[in-house]
């Protein structure tokens, strides 16, 4: 494709402590060999952020966009937040705004594409002023799960009103996004994906040798950020149940806590030792190699006790040959299709995780389940198809707005 037909793409993303999963899905779709020949992308993000050191080897331009902590830290999710922080928060919106407007008033690009709320409200306000189209790359469940009515009202309000182009990661976060009222035309389903070539089997499964288990012996674990709705006390609940009727095996919990969940870590700590099981139950900080860590594993367990968006880490067991057991909510059941390549469980019932673990320590099904997994992962969730699915997204937003 000549540089003449590609799109002039203004990425945004004001996310400037961490590397989270919206940011590990862009920084995988920027290394896609489809973008590089079909879209032109200057990356906006907050300087020295995880996502600027991850956009720097991929040597696609970069402009500077941060917020001020007046509203960089306004959590809006899952919290309240007094008169006065949001008045301050208005304020700086506005002052972001205005310094977003003139970076793309000097690029020009065909479309704006954000990928968190708060750079959904600053980007769709700019493209609508500037009358360039608009992407929303939407990576939450808007519902009152995870945001108060304030906040959704606001969403949905900017949604109908700036009318841009939204992707949900998930049929489930597409209908949420529905019953809020945002029009169904506005909105498409891409679902997320990776690169398969990373996500090759480590067969050396380092994680066991340092946990000092021996080969019969199988490991069944929880991987990903440690927070109340994640369901890591699901997991330690099914280990201590799992325990007690005599079962053989290990159980993880891989991650880490953010600040302000340090507390819930240290009670999972100190409930493991009261349930007398911290020789069969570990806590194992974050690993930078998941694929190693995955690898390690016998079972993933998935135990998320609200609505998934998606379920990245799903699709990464699958893919390294891991069968998974998933908690039957959000977008899981799009990605694990129960008894064929896994399996779902009600989220929250204990007694649910340890029949299914059971069942899949009878002979047989594990292998099913992996072998199917793997299918279920190349077929659908490979990068080719994201990048796809978002070339088309971006390509019937610029049409539109040029009719």
């Amino acid at each position: 494709m000549s540089d003449a037909r590609r799109i002039r793409v203004l990425l945004v993303d004001h996310v400037s402590k961490v590397l989270g999963g919206a940011e590990v899905n862009v920084l995988e779709l920027l290394a896609h060999p489809g973008v590089r020949e079909a879209w032109e992308v200057t990356v906006a993000c907050a300087p020295d952020s995880p996502l600027a050191r991850g956009v720097d080897p991929l040597l696609w331009p970069r402009r500077d966009h941060a917020f001020a902590p007046a509203l960089n830290e306004l959590r809006v999710v899952g919290r309240r937040f007094n008169p006065l922080a949001k008045l301050r928060a208005w304020q700086e919106m506005q002052h972001a705004s205005h310094r977003l407007r003139a970076l793309a008033s000097e690029l020009r690009p065909d479309v704006l594409l954000s990928c968190t709320n708060k750079d959904h409200f600053v980007a769709g306000a700019v493209a609508r002023d500037l009358g360039i189209p608009s992407a929303w790359w939407v990576n939450d469940i808007l519902s009152a799960d995870f945001f108060g009515w304030p906040v959704r009202r606001a969403f949905v309000s900017r949604a109908r009103r700036l009318r841009p182009h939204l992707a949900a990661v998930s049929g489930f976060g597409r209908a949420a996004l529905l019953r809020e009222g945002v029009p169904s035309d506005a909105i498409r389903t891409v679902h997320n994906g990776i690169p398969l070539a990373r996500y090759q089997r480590d067969e050396r499964r380092p994680l066991r040798a340092q946990l000092g288990l021996k080969p019969e012996e199988p490991l069944a674990g929880i991987v990903g950020r440690i927070t109340p709705w994640k369901g890591q006390d699901i997991v330690l609940r099914v280990a201590n149940q799992w325990i007690r009727e005599g079962y053989p095996g290990h159980f993880a919990i891989i991650g880490a806590a953010f600040n302000e969940d340090a507390p819930f870590e240290a009670h999972l700590r100190e409930t493991a030792g009261k349930y007398g099981i911290l020789d069969r139950f570990h806590f194992v900080p974050f690993q930078p190699d998941i694929v190693s860590a995955l690898s390690s594993l016998d079972f993933l367990l998935h135990a998320s006790t609200k609505p998934e968006p998606f379920g990245r880490v799903l699709i990464e067991a699958m893919a390294v040959g891991v069968p998974v057991i998933g908690a039957r909510g959000g977008g899981v059941p799009e990605i694990v299709t129960d008894g064929l390549d896994g399996a779902l469980v009600t989220p929250g019932d204990v007694s649910g995780y340890v029949h299914a673990l059971e069942r899949g320590l009878r002979p047989g099904v594990s292998k099913g389940w992996t072998e199917a997994g793997c299918r279920t992962v190349r077929e659908r969730f490979g990068m080719d198809r994201v990048f796809s699915d978002w070339h088309r997204l971006l390509t019937d937003a610029i049409s539109v707005k040029s009719e």
